[in-house]
């Protein structure tokens, strides 16, 4: 049996994943994760195999794959990884990219509370990690230290609107190479080419179509990726 200190419970997993509980226990149930002990009826895993499969899932969510396809392919690279080596980790041959750590990282910001949680509630089963803000300043600032993998960016934000932040952010050398999204109602055709003006990698029109937004998240996160 592993120590204590090996072991965390189901919602240590979700913070160090940065998913919710319940989406912890859908990779609980499809074997992506595996219970290494329990105390009662309380499932604990193993901290260190959890750190070493994040990445992974990273990956394999980025290439827009079911649960169940990537439970497969995660049990072929453990069935690997018993043939060549007793570690299953980034340094024992793994396929895995180690170009992240943990999940990708995305900031939302719109000053509408009804958008982000649509926003969060659409993306809550793919492997990213959300910081809300609500303005333009507030936006610039957490770019710089939350430091995300993509920006999903309102234009109508207070203080400095989106068409700023944009122009700003792609204007700075330790930001511009952080992918844009602009979601936003468009008035004219005008509006989009100073968009594009601005920086922007691609938008998406409200009101929002959900698979619309995933699939525009993932080419964009996949052109940065090919990128670097």
């Amino acid at each position: 049996m592993l120590s204590n200190e090996t072991l965390i419970d189901i919602q240590e997993v979700a913070n160090e994943l940065g998913k919710s509980v319940e989406s912890i226990r859908k990779y609980k149930n499809f074997g992506i994760i595996r219970v290494s002990d329990k105390n009662g009826n309380k499932d604990l895993f193993d901290r260190s195999e959890i750190l070493d499969i994040r990445i992974q899932l990273k990956e394999l969510r980025l290439k827009g794959l079911t649960l169940s396809q990537i439970a497969d392919e995660i049990e072929s690279e453990r069935k690997f990884e018993n043939k060549t080596s007793p570690t299953f980790g980034p340094n024992s041959g793994s396929i895995v990219s180690q170009s992240h750590e943990g999940p990708l990282k995305i900031l939302l910001a719109d000053k509408d509370s009804v958008v982000r949680k649509t926003v969060t509630e659409y993306i809550e089963d793919l492997d990213y990690s959300i910081c809300e803000t609500t303005n333009g300043e507030e936006t610039i600032a957490k770019a710089f230290t939350f430091i995300p993998d993509l920006i999903l960016l309102d234009l109508q934000l207070p203080k400095i609107d989106g068409y700023q932040v944009c122009k700003m952010l792609k204007g700075n050398s330790t930001t511009q190479t952080i992918p844009i999204i602009v979601i936003a109602q468009f008035k004219t055709n005008a509006d989009k080419i100073n968009l594009i003006e601005c920086g922007a990698d691609d938008y998406v029109e409200k009101p929002l179509d959900k698979n619309e937004l995933i699939a525009r998240i993932k080419m964009v996160n996949q052109r940065a990726l090919k990128s670097h």
